[in-house]
């Protein structure tokens, strides 16, 4: 059997496919069956909620274009210092690329919390440990720059009267205020969720669009130490530089490429551990719905204490009853004889299932047939 077999060709027929939503301009790896209709290539209104979804390190790289529209234009805002007019035109090109960045990164976001979208080839507990180190050493804003082929780090730190050559390093900041402790807690999966929806809240607070300086320090710098940590972590497979893996079309057989042999296995590697996952999930919800925990189960007090605390209660219910007996009107007088017979059997159940002793008094029996409640404070008798 060769690798493609093995990798590509199973009992359920399923085929990679890129896929790109309209609505939200991502792009998605994805094993899609035959009868769904889709292929590799397509752009749909929206992507089906039913298909588990793989991210790439290139389906990231899609959110740069917004970002570039975005800086270019406060470039070119800044060459009409004078031109409110001009400046408001703009600003139109502005909010129609922040409200695409609002939608991608929405999808990304609420995908990958609810498990329905993952990194590919991505160590994701080695991505929290690398995000963690930007987050509380930070990181060189100039080796940030050079990996990402950017000038955004150093420029900001320009920007805030900082020498070239001696800025402070780069440190990633919560718009929330998201503690430490918090991050170190959480499920990588979580996590990653968490930097994403961070992102998102930057890209929508207003304050961050002042000026270009203001957009990349509050906003762009994010996203870019975002894509670092996802490029450091992932296995290369996944850029999608291989030469092979060039050109992607609906008419070039992609199926027997590196990047589609390693999308096709890692979803199905993904869908394997979800369903242990959820398995697991079951097992101990069954668990915890069959097992009573200790402090669970109500406590009740010994058969004497009961007596006073149950007994006492149904002896006033009982006496009120005796008086309804005694009355001349006959149904008054059947009211009270069904509360008594009622009662007497209350009684009767508390004494079989053990809450209070067999030799409990019965206020609901006749007077000629409840006994004496025994005087606990008496002493026993000497012999």
């Amino acid at each position: 059997m060769s690798a493609f077999e093995g990798a590509q060709t199973t009992s359920d027929g399923r085929r990679v496919a890129l896929i790109k939503s309209l609505a939200t301009n991502n792009r998605f790896y994805a094993l899609v069956p035959p009868e769904m209709g889709i292929r590799n290539a397509d752009t749909v209104a929206e992507i089906p909620d039913s298909l588990l979804l793989g991210i790439a390190y290139p389906c990231l790289e899609d959110g740069l274009n917004d970002f570039a529209v975005i800086r270019t234009t406060y470039e070119t805002i800044d060459y009409f210092p004078d031109d409110p007019d001009m400046r408001a035109e703009l600003m139109e090109i502005v909010e129609d690329a922040r409200a695409k960045l609002v939608r991608r990164l929405t999808e990304l976001r609420d995908r990958i919390a609810a498990r329905r979208a993952h990194f590919l080839g991505t160590d994701l507990d080695e991505f929290k440990s690398y995000a963690l180190d930007i987050i509380t050493r930070g990181y060189p804003r100039r080796n940030l720059d050079s990996m990402m082929k950017l000038n955004v780090f150093t420029s900001v730190a320009e920007a805030e009267g900082h020498a070239a050559g001696v800025e402070p390093f780069y440190q990633y900041q919560f718009q929330n205020g998201v503690t430490h402790d918090q991050l170190r807690e959480m499920h990588p999966r979580q996590f990653v969720a968490t930097l994403f929806d961070d992102v998102l809240q930057s890209v929508l607070d207003d304050r961050h669009y002042e000026s270009r300086y203001t957009f990349d320090r509050s906003v762009f710098q994010k996203f870019i130490a975002l894509m670092f940590v996802n490029y450091a972590t992932t296995d290369p497979i996944f850029y999608g530089t291989n030469r092979a893996d060039y050109g992607v079309s609906e008419d070039k057989d992609m199926d027997r490429t590196p990047l589609y042999l390693a999308v096709a296995r890692e979803i199905r590697a993904i869908e394997a551990r979800l369903a242990a996952e959820d398995e697991a999930a079951g097992r101990r919800t069954a668990h915890e719905a069959g097992v009573l925990r200790a402090e669970d189960i109500i406590q009740l007090p010994g058969t004497l204490i009961n007596e006073d605390l149950l007994l006492a209660p149904i002896s006033t219910i009982c006496a009120t009853a005796q008086q309804l007996r005694k009355h001349e009107d006959h149904e008054a007088s059947e009211f009270g004889r069904l509360i008594l017979a009622e009662a007497s059997r209350l009684v009767a159940e508390l004494k079989r299932l053990g809450i209070v002793s067999p030799f409990a008094y019965d206020p609901g029996l006749p007077a000629d047939e409840r006994g004496c409640r025994p005087d606990l404070t008496a002493r026993p008798l000497d012999h």
